[in-house]
């Protein structure tokens, strides 16, 4: 294949405090992959998931901004979220999210992430942060840029005032060798 035609390589075109951040996360048992756009990071993150695996994801700006929920819904995915919200029953409903934490692969948001690699996140429920700690097979966390701030205090004040959500998980390491891969994108996406 001719060089110039090929897709740009992983990493291609890394800031600088994201291939530091990337050195952080390796001492942490954590991956990361940087690409340019939400067009790459897509490509990446469907790229990552085999077909008829099963798949959940957490609410995220980011993730509907780069099309990955309208990927799911036409892809060959056992895609989980709708399946739980079409359930009525709240009882259901709630042991249907419960199963849904352990699919083959979650993906969602990154709330911030340090420079240190603190991962921060915080939900309401709590489900989509008990995937992220240890439920889920494999997971896929999508941030922009705008994500990374310099310590915890800093990704404690990016929750604001307002909050909602009463859950909070820190994730300092991984211990299961690939099984977390932070995608970081090259723009200003979600709050």
């Amino acid at each position: 294949m001719d060089a110039r035609i090929q897709p740009p390589a992983l990493d291609e075109g890394m800031p600088q405090a994201v291939a530091g951040l990337k050195r952080e996360l390796a001492r942490r048992g954590i991956d990361l992959a940087y690409r340019a756009d939400g067009a790459s990071a897509l490509a990446f993150l469907l790229s990552r998931i085999p077909a008829g695996a099963t798949v959940m994801n957490g609410g995220s700006t980011t993730l509907e901004r780069i099309g990955f929920l309208e990927a799911l819904a036409n892809g060959p995915y056992d895609w989980l979220r709708p399946q739980v919200k079409a359930v009525n029953d709240p009882e259901e409903r709630t042991r249907a999210r419960r199963r849904a934490t352990i699919a083959d692969y979650f993906v969602g948001g990154i709330n911030a992430i340090t420079q240190a690699g603190e991962i921060v996140n915080a939900d309401g429920s709590g489900n989509r942060i008990a995937a992220y700690a240890f439920g889920a097979g494999r997971l896929l966390l999508v941030a922009g840029v705008n994500k990374i701030v310099p310590d915890i205090g800093a990704a404690f004040e990016r929750r604001g005032p307002d909050r909602q959500c009463g859950k909070v998980l820190v994730i300092e390491n991984e211990r299961i060798a690939g099984r977390i891969c932070v995608v970081m994108i090259g723009a200003a996406l979600g709050y």
